[in-house]
């Protein structure tokens, strides 16, 4: 019997490690989030050749400048700060040039994706100028920008872009027109697990930049340098294995002759960073990068110590605003609260909170504390020993005044007596 209890044990304990987790999650607001979006320019500079593409590291944006397409001509990489800290603590300009490096053939330099996991920078070539990076990556170092090693993918087509799914620890490759633009699912190992179709037929261009990945949605921008329809940013569907939305793009050209939107990264949940490269009608070549924030909804987990808290929506859009109310059950008061581990004060009257311009996941705990025992104060105990004394004094007192009509008494008793025997010895005389 214990055996089969051991086993059953066992199997119940397996079951439930393979079953999928199920818990909320952050994510864009839905298929049409894509749309009207607004793109604030936030840094542009002179540039030789094509920026190709973009990624975030914790302290860096960096970007492949491509220079030729012989095999021969190292490429130009940068970082450029993403904060307003560098990774010392020092104050920096955000955006502005960091490092710079120029040693590696990066082919294309179509893709990257950072692994904040492994610390590494993969890189979609998407050419092989030389022969044997024909369906390879190239691993790139984030702190010195230097080629590590190189990944081999496949030998039936090359890589356009790449993406870093961390929640799942997987990679989503788009392949080149030999592979049929199709988005392809790597393990940890960067083999191949799942392949989720073409969508070239439902793209506008003919052909496709790096990738971003963001919850259920592959973003890439499609190539529509010379079509004249102008810019778009594509919008796949993993779960549902189809094209979400294929949005026109903005950025507020002026005196622009020339653009190309090459690739994005995330900087913050929801808020991307595009790298496009211009040429004014002046004829000079830049590169801009562009910040755009996406209507994006964030989680708001609520829990209580000794009492309760009113639920409220589990998803909010972002910038918007939630209030919610709290009881302490009996014996207890309101202490604090613990906001995504950072500890707010409570007065003992208050019933209702307000979180404003919500911007991240907001994780709240309500703390309730065992209202104390009254603890008499020193101006109190002065005077219940003021009062004890007067009662005190009173008591004796009257202690005294009855022994004092006590002695009285007893003196008119003896007095009494004496007369009463006085009397009795003039009578018998």
């Amino acid at each position: 019997m214990w055996e089969r209890i051991r086993k059953g044990v066992l199997l119940g304990a397996v079951i439930l490690a393979l079953s999928p987790v199920m818990v909320g999650r952050a994510e864009i607001a839905g298929d049409d989030a894509f749309q009207n979006l607004k793109w604030q320019q936030v840094h542009e500079e002179e540039r030789a050749g094509v920026v190709q593409s973009i990624c975030a590291t914790e302290d860096y944006i960096i970007t492949i400048e491509n220079l030729a397409e012989d095999g021969e001509t190292a490429d130009v990489v940068s970082a450029y700060y993403r904060k307003d800290k560098d990774e010392n603590g020092n104050q920096v300009e955000p955006y502005t040039l960091a490092k710079r490096t120029q040693d590696t053939v990066w082919e294309h330099g179509n893709g990257m994706a950072y692994n904040p996991h492994t610390k590494e920078i993969y890189v979609a070539l998407y050419t092989h100028m030389i022969p044997e990076n024909r369906g390879c990556i190239y691993v790139m170092d984030p702190e010195t920008l230097a080629y590590k090693r190189t990944i081999k993918i496949s030998d039936d087509y090359n890589i356009l872009g790449i993406g870093y799914m961390e929640d799942k620890n997987q990679y989503i490759i788009q392949t080149n027109v030999e592979g049929g633009y199709s988005f392809k699912i790597l393990d940890a190992d960067f083999q191949i697990v799942e392949d989720l179709g073409e969508y070239a037929d439902t793209a506008e261009g003919d052909n496709f930049q790096d990738l971003e990945v963001c919850g259920d949605y592959i973003i890439n921008f499609p190539l529509t340098l010379g079509l004249g329809i102008g810019d778009f940013i594509h919008a796949y569907s993993i779960e549902r294995r189809e094209m979400a939305a294929a949005a026109q793009l903005d950025f507020g050209f002026e005196n622009i002759a020339a653009d190309e939107p090459e690739s994005l990264c995330e900087l913050e949940p929801g808020v991307f960073l595009a790298v496009v490269n211009v040429t004014n009608t002046e004829g000079i070549s830049t590169v801009r990068f562009y910040r755009t924030e996406l209507p994006y909804y964030f989680q708001v987990k609520l829990s209580a110590e000794n009492g309760t808290v009113k639920e409220v929506p589990e998803k909010v859009l972002r910038g918007e605003r939630v209030s919610f109310s709290y009881k302490a059950k009996e014996g207890y008061e309101p202490e604090a609260l613990r906001i995504n581990g950072k500890k707010v004060s409570l007065g003992k009257e208050d019933k209702k909170y307000l979180l404003d311009n919500i911007q991240e996941d907001q994780n709240v705990q309500v703390l309730f504390r065992k209202i104390p025992f009254p603890v008499a104060t020193a101006a109190a105990f002065g005077i219940i020993a003021a009062a004890a004394a007067a009662a005190i004094g009173i008591y004796y007192r009257m202690l005294q005044v009855r022994r004092e009509r006590r002695r009285k008494a007893r003196q008119a008793r003896k007095r009494r007596q004496q007369l009463l025997r006085e009397a009795q010895e003039e009578i018998m005389i």
